[in-house]
């Protein structure tokens, strides 16, 4: 077996020599929609977006103003996407203006204060990032979840970014903080460990709540640090996922949780986030089983149908993992997968030349048609990251042009 090529991306003349026109029409329709569907009068929401922004908050990564406020700023005009080149001042001063706080923001990546942290540097809005990192340190749920996707690792990761960003010391020692506090609660079974979640109880599995996840996290923390012990950990939380993978008609999988009975192919819960760990490991600590293990998992997870085209729960997320494997082993066998997977995503097109929404703006002449997708009941057009457009749309901008992935890779 070919092993993955590690520390090396594949050439950026071959990156371009895929045009990809039908996807980069969606992309330029997917920002011209962004650009006049923001509502700068409301306070609960500024794009439409799955029910979950009026159970979260209205900037989160997942399901705010954050996550189309990314896509129109980075995915869109590095692959033909919006032809504003960016974010309009209108949708950056509603952002900017929202009070940060910890009764509304609970401190986490996807759902927090840590996501909206990396999202307003990614943005520019580098003295409010700090004040939304400032503003977590000081949460009082600060350790409150493990995982990833809520908790200890998410805003640990979001520590390492803004050291990698700014060179200031404090980012990195909070980061060692969250790393001390995983390895004082890691729950042992054999030679591997895990952490239960807070916000059911329960052992998850993957990449959003699970130990995968967290072993990301702590692997990076090792490589900026040199400490043995983030490492170890980090393996033993990784072989703990890969120790209760299971088998279906389709390959390795995994349930959600312990106790579940549906096995899943996706980033959030499932196969795609595990094996996006698994190549990441690969690359960074040389281990040739792991290599193996993520052409095993992409070979087994890779699809070309699901009910959803999302990012976390849906097509979106399969075809990142694709991409994720493109550029860990430079074969483009796996970016033609990522290819096959958008036809299908593409699928889900909403068009109009028109408006949909009292709020929107009219379009102007030469814009053609805007387009959108549907959230993941298929039931409402939704612009979020986690299920709808923003998401779909970096999926798709990195395809056209296959950089690090936001909010995975550092």
């Amino acid at each position: 077996m070919t092993p993955l090529v590690t520390g090396t991306y594949p050439a950026a003349e071959a990156v371009r020599a895929h045009p990809y026109p039908e996807v980069r029409r969606t992309l330029r329709g997917l920002g011209d929609t962004l650009l006049r569907t923001y509502d700068g009068q409301r306070t609960d929401r500024l794009w439409p977006a799955d029910y979950m922004v009026y159970a979260t908050n209205p900037l989160s990564v997942a399901y705010g103003a954050c996550g189309p406020a990314l896509f129109l700023s980075a995915g869109g005009p590095r692959s033909g996407g919006p032809r504003s080149g960016g974010l309009p001042e209108e949708a950056a001063a509603w952002m900017l203006s929202r009070p940060l706080d910890n009764d509304t923001y609970p401190p986490g990546l996807y759902v927090g204060l840590a996501g909206i942290a990396w999202a307003f540097q990614e943005l520019g809005m580098r003295e409010r990032a700090e004040t939304a990192m400032a503003t977590l340190y000081r949460s009082p749920l600060l350790f409150d979840d493990p995982s990833l996707f809520l908790g200890v690792a998410g805003w640990g990761l979001a520590s390492l970014r803004f050291h990698a960003a700014t060179g200031r010391q404090v980012y990195l020692d909070h980061a060692v903080r969250a790393g001390e506090e995983l390895l004082r609660t890691a729950r042992r079974e054999g030679d591997t460990c895990f952490w239960p979640t807070s916000h059911d109880g329960r052992v998850h599995h993957g990449y959003g709540y699970g130990p995968s996840g967290i072993a990301l996290f702590l692997l990076y923390l090792h490589l900026a640090t040199g400490d043995p012990r983030f490492r170890s950990r980090a393996v033993e939380a990784l072989e703990f996922d890969l120790a209760h993978a299971g088998e279906s008609g389709l390959g390795l999988q995994w349930p959600r949780f312990q106790g579940d009975s549906v096995l899943y192919p996706y980033w959030i819960h499932g196969s795609a986030g595990i094996g996006s760990v698994l190549v990441r490991f690969h690359r960074l600590l040389g281990i040739e089983r792991y290599g193996e293990l993520a052409r095993r998992v992409a070979d087994d997870t890779y699809v070309t149908y699901a009910y959803a085209p999302g990012l976390f729960e849906g097509l979106a997320g399969i075809g990142e993992f694709m991409l994720d494997m493109y550029r860990g082993t430079g074969e483009e066998e796996y970016r033609d997968r990522a290819a096959a997977i958008a036809r299908t995503v593409l699928w889900f097109r909403i068009e109009s030349a028109g408006t949909t929404e009292k709020t929107e703006k009219p379009a102007k002449a030469g814009d053609g048609a805007g387009i959108a997708f549907p959230g993941r009941w298929l039931n409402r057009i939704a612009h979020d990251y986690a299920t709808g457009s923003a998401g779909i749309g970096m999926f798709l901008s990195r395809l056209v042009d296959p950089g690090p992935r936001l909010l995975v890779d550092l």
